[in-house]
């Protein structure tokens, strides 16, 4: 049970650097090329669903749906939030940055497990 709990600090500590960011008026240290908050939401929405899909155990592409949709709701969840901090707005641009850096952070997972896995049997 504890082992099962541990798996999802990663995720729940991504999940506050995300509302603490969004909570932000202001973010210094951005990227300043066209359309670099679109780029940074994939990257870190991948890393996110990445730890979310190890969080699920996932270990098939079948079963990617489930950390997707949740940080998927977690980006929906983080534009609706930005949209009452002062100085941010809500963009379905942004959450479909989010969703679609979701899907390779869990797709990277499970070929991560899989060549891990592929690996360790090889070993033996």
């Amino acid at each position: 049970m504890l082992k099962k709990i541990l798996k999802w600090i990663p995720s729940i500590f991504i999940a506050s650097c995300s509302f603490y960011l969004s909570s932000q008026e202001h973010l210094e240290h951005m990227p300043s090329f066209w359309n670099a908050d679109k780029v940074v939401h994939f990257f870190c929405y991948s890393g996110f669903c990445f730890f979310t899909a190890f969080a699920c155990n996932i270990k098939s592409y079948k079963k990617v749906w489930l950390p997707l949709l949740i940080i998927s709701l977690w980006g929906i969840s983080d534009e609706i939030h930005q949209s009452f901090v002062p100085g941010r707005s809500a963009s379905v641009f942004d959450w479909m940055a989010d969703t679609l850096g979701a899907l390779l952070g869990a797709l990277v997972y499970v070929k991560f497990v899989s060549l891990v896995s592929n690996w360790l049997k090889a070993k033996h």
